[in-house]
């Protein structure tokens, strides 16, 4: 992905392992809009390519592409005099990740971090799609500013964007939104039966009198992308890692 942000924007990426290990990569060009796109494109390729979430995909994704992911690792030494502060957390087990963006305060005046974004697989692709967004916007203006042709930076950008929102509209990373934003509806005296909602189905799990427990699926409010063509819901039910119920 070529980069016209501004030289110089330093930054330092530390990555937390599932295991609680933690390494430090620093870049001279480490800008959010520059960044974020990369880390997503490098989601994609960990998937694509069956490749552990680990940090060890985050070095062979940087040696595959050089001049994209930070790869110089430095220690707390070499973390100081940075614009941006980057966490990511990678969850190998669940293929999740956690990425947080900080902007560095100014340091002559009162030092500190401010949160900028917060990104999950939920919404990691979406928020790239936006800058690359962006990214063109900024580069017809100055094409226009200067009276030049845009050229082939603004196809790339308009590309990257466009290839990014198919990503978020993808089953598994809907999928992924969906389960972030399940609700739990506790029992109450009244309705002594706590229940799940998530992507529009609701599941009721409790003990009855006669000390069963019970599970009861309502499929009827089910989100539109859960359907398959003959609109039924496909349902697969597992007790004690055995699969009871797959239709």
């Amino acid at each position: 992905m070529s980069s016209t942000e501004d030289p110089g924007t330093r930054g330092v990426v530390t990555i937390f392992e599932q295991s609680g290990a933690a390494r430090v990569f620093r870049s001279e060009w480490a800008s959010p809009e520059y960044l974020i796109p990369v880390v997503a494109q490098l989601l994609a390729w960990v998937d694509e390519g069956g490749h552990r979430l680990c940090t060890q995909a985050w070095l062979a994704y940087a040696d595959a592409f050089p001049g994209t992911l930070p790869r110089d690792e430095v220690t707390a030494a070499d973390t100081v005099d940075v614009d941006y502060r980057y966490e990511l957390y990678l969850y190998e087990d669940s293929a999740g990740l956690l990425l947080r963006v900080y902007r560095v305060g100014d340091p002559g005046r009162r030092a500190g971090l401010r949160l900028v974004v917060e990104l999950t697989r939920a919404n990691l692709f979406a928020q790239a799609a936006a800058v690359c967004d962006d990214m063109a916007d900024r580069v017809q203006r100055q094409a226009a500013r200067h009276g030049g042709d845009a050229g082939a930076d603004l196809q790339v950008w308009r590309r990257h964007a466009s290839w990014f929102r198919r990503a978020q509209t993808s089953t598994p990373v809907t999928a992924v939104g969906a389960n972030l934003a399940a609700r739990l509806v506790p029992a109450t005296c009244d309705v002594p039966y706590p229940a799940i909602r998530v992507a529009g189905v609701r599941v009721v799990v409790y003990v009855d009198r006669h000390g069963t427990v019970r599970i009861c699926a309502d499929l009827d409010q089910s989100e539109p992308w859960l359907r398959r063509r003959d609109r039924t819901v496909p349902v697969q039910v597992t007790v004690d890692g055995r699969v009871v119920f797959q239709g």
